[in-house]
């Protein structure tokens, strides 16, 4: 599986936190002469991808700051990178303090992102460059051992091995929605395109479909904005993501197998210990964090299955948490009246021209009501099931059988070493991911501490070892 000599060209698809990094280990790894081929199609998501390009102050970082370096061995860089910027920081109305436990916004930390790939290409040996590009890959084709890439705007690459960093994809439209609604003006399908805030300010009132973290930035975004109008939330459960809290991961021991071996016995087990400690359950998830990976992937597909089924909303409100400080603002928005929560499915979206009419039915209910509303915001997640994906390179990927969905459905069939899977079940020796297309076998997988530690790895197996 690992190349035999060291290649001399790499190309990377996607210049998010995954991608990025990754060219940044390898400019700083590469000893003999490389070019990296960084792509991204949008030049304002360049070296920061979605999460990092915002230029809302009050989106803040969902983890504390010093959990947030990008290198595992140098736990504190990215706390000593802000603090050598604290007048900055503190510029921004959210922030109080620049410490080990403050969330900062993460347009700062796209910053850092950047900075971090421009020190690695000024510190690069002789021969070992950057190409940045803003283009985006169209579709590609491996052979004699390479991979010939052919860009949108007609330009064509080779190279010896690609990366494909794709991170999250915009979500899936929700049900309930027949083709001509996703094609209404008043229906916002990709809720990060750059048009949508404007279009929402002159609204009286808005939907946002889903109440996850992506909810959590709109609602904060329009508060932040002044708008004034009614924020309605729907979602199936009606569980929001918690708050974080002070506190130390618990001592929360594990069979020396690291297995829970079902998911009742896991649920069973962490249970017990939070109500025979009164150990409070953010510290338990906490302690769970680096074992994660492990507990999942000893669990037959089966129980995955079932965790998904029955446990999944649960986990990802407790485990993907907000800064209290955000949590708070919720709050306040809850008890003003000015958002209203709705739990329940959409059965129907009917645009009446000025208006858009939703029909939902309340969860555990079989009777509807409608709710009226001047437009609609798809905040449900990111779409994981890759053959539902409008994007032409996994298209032509799928096609070519170079790569194949997960079991789950959660991302790609992916090897230990970041080699993606064919439709035959052969690892490649040129294409690789790392990051959230890896969900379906690691479950955690999408964050930086687990993606700072695949980055690392990856350009050591790029790089030959």
């Amino acid at each position: 599986m690992k190349p035999t000599s060291p290649p001399q060209t790499i190309a990377i698809v996607g210049a998010g936190f995954s991608g990025t990094l990754v060219a940044a280990h390898l400019l700083s790894r590469a000893k003999t002469p490389l070019t990296v081929h960084l792509i991204e199609r949008e030049r304002s998501r360049f070296a920061r991808g979605v999460a990092y390009s915002t230029t809302e102050d009050c989106h803040l970082l969902n983890v504390p700051a010093g959990n947030m370096s990008a290198f595992p061995e140098d736990r504190e860089h990215f706390l000593r990178w802000a603090q050598a910027r604290e007048a900055e920081m503190l510029d921004c109305a959210c922030v109080g303090e620049v410490t080990a436990a403050a969330y900062l916004p993460r347009r700062a930390y796209g910053d850092y992102i950047a900075q971090i790939l421009d020190e690695a290409e000024r510190g690069a040996a002789p021969g070992v460059g950057l190409d940045r590009r803003i283009d985006e890959v169209a579709s590609l084709k491996v052979e004699d051992g390479a991979v010939a890439l052919r860009l949108v705007s007609g330009a064509q690459l080779r190279a010896d091995r690609v990366v494909l960093a794709l991170g999250n994809f915009r979500p899936g439209d929700p049900s309930g929605a027949d083709g001509a609604f996703h094609r209404s003006a008043r229906y916002h399908g990709d809720p990060w395109a750059p048009e949508v805030l404007a279009r929402l300010l002159p609204t009286e009132s808005c939907l946002l479909v889903g109440s996850g973290l992506t909810m959590v930035d709109w609602a904060i975004t329009l508060n932040q904005a002044g708008y004034r109008g009614a924020i309605h939330v729907v979602s199936r459960r009606g569980l929001w993501p918690q708050s974080h809290k002070p506190g130390a991961p618990a001592a929360f021991g594990l069979e020396p197998s690291g297995k829970f071996g079902s998911v009742r016995n896991g649920l069973h087990s962490i249970r017990a210990f939070i109500r025979d400690t009164g150990t409070d359950w953010r510290s338990v998830i906490d302690a769970l964090r680096p074992v994660t990976q492990t507990l999942w992937k000893g669990l037959g597909l089966s129980e995955q299955r079932r965790f998904l089924r029955h446990l999944r909303t649960f986990w990802d409100c407790h485990r993907h948490r907000l800064a209290p400080g955000i949590a708070a603002r919720l709050g306040a928005m809850l008890d003003s009246g000015q958002m209203i929560r709705h739990v329940g499915r959409i059965h129907a979206f009917r645009d009446l021209g000025r208006r858009v009419e939703v029909t939902l039915r309340p969860r555990g209910s079989d009777r509807r009501y409608v709710l009226n509303v001047d437009a609609v915001v798809n905040c449900s997640g990111s779409e994981s099931d890759y053959r539902r994906l409008d994007s032409p390179l996994v298209k032509d990927l799928l096609v070519q059988r170079l790569i194949r969905p997960d079991p789950l459905a959660l991302g790609l069939d992916v090897a230990d070493n970041g080699a993606l899977i064919d439709a035959e079940g052969r690892p490649s020796a040129v294409l690789f991911t790392l990051g959230p297309p890896q969900k379906g076998r690691l479950w955690e997988t999408t964050a930086v501490p687990e993606i700072r530690g695949q980055a690392a790895g990856l350009a050591v197996e790029l790089l030959g070892g």
